[in-house]
């Protein structure tokens, strides 16, 4: 039976990591380390490291692993951001697929590439701004809420913060909702009607109502807020009420990156007729 590593070996990979930073000579021979390190961490078969293209657009890819998996794909084509990697883009935080082939993102997929039952990908950030992503495919046992509820404890460890996020939960199970409300900082909802119901009634922000953004957490508040002109305004709000972010209610104008909406305190989660049912 497959194991996942403990918390000491995932602590001591970090440390093997800080090191090779120190000791390589260049940041693809940094990268590489680590991305092995990753690899033998998790048991992943395949993989590659990419760097965002000056113009941000596209990953231009620093080095790839194809684990003797069988690959066509011209390694010269260009590689966009979309999918679920530009999820990871967006959000700056790690995301996961275990049913890659039967997913909304294998659409993104060129022909000829290595086949992917599970994916993951993890967005290289400095300074708040992520600057490229290190994606793993094929682990034999698939990405677990393991691998987030051992976060704290690294955090705790090294003096660091991060941010849990929740994506692709359409048809999860009860069990995993309950752990999402127990690590979870902010969850989208996607096509989940239970995802909407109970982990909407106990958020603290309620991102539109079509398909939904629940934010959980006073971390995941101020996560958001770095998205809002004014970011105080968020980051001040009241944990003990709920609150409402669209472009369809009365409520103070605020400005999300490109987007002028709305804010104002509801009971959430707040239902449209537009959700996916």
């Amino acid at each position: 039976m497959e194991t996942r590593p403990s918390t000491e070996i995932k602590l001591e990979a970090v440390i093997k990591g800080a090191r090779a930073i120190l000791e390589k000579h260049t940041f693809a021979e940094s990268a590489r380390a680590i991305f092995d390190l990753c690899r033998e961490l998790t048991g992943a078969v395949s993989g590659y490291v990419a760097l965002l293209s000056e113009d941000g657009h596209e990953n231009e890819v620093l080095f790839l692993e194809a684990g003797g998996m069988p690959c066509s794909v011209d390694p010269q084509l260009p590689m966009p951001i979309r999918g679920l990697r530009a999820t990871a883009y967006e959000t700056h935080s790690t995301v996961y697929e275990n049913d890659f082939m039967n997913s909304q993102w294998l659409k993104y997929m060129p022909e000829g590439h290595v086949v992917m039952h599970n994916v993951m990908f993890a967005p290289l950030n400095i300074e708040g701004k992520t600057l490229g992503i290190m994606g793993l495919a094929n682990i034999p046992t698939g990405f677990t809420d393991e691998d987030a509820s051992g976060i704290p404890q690294i955090e705790e460890k090294f003096g660091i913060s991060t941010v849990v996020i929740f994506v692709c939960t359409t048809g999860i199970s009860r069990d995993r909702i309950q752990h999402i409300l127990d690590h979870g900082d902010i969850v989208w909802s996607c096509a989940s009607r239970e995802v909407r119901e109970k982990i909407g009634a106990r958020s603290l922000l309620q991102i539109t109502t079509g398909i939904p953004v629940f934010v959980l957490t006073r971390q995941g508040l101020d996560f958001v807020s770095a998205y809002c002109r004014d970011s105080k305004i968020l980051q001040e709000l009241n944990p003990d009420n709920q609150y409402l972010i669209a472009g369809h209610v009365k409520g103070e104008r605020i400005q999300m990156g490109t987007m002028t909406t709305y804010l104002s305190q509801a009971c959430l989660p707040a239902r449209s007729a537009k959700e996916p049912r």
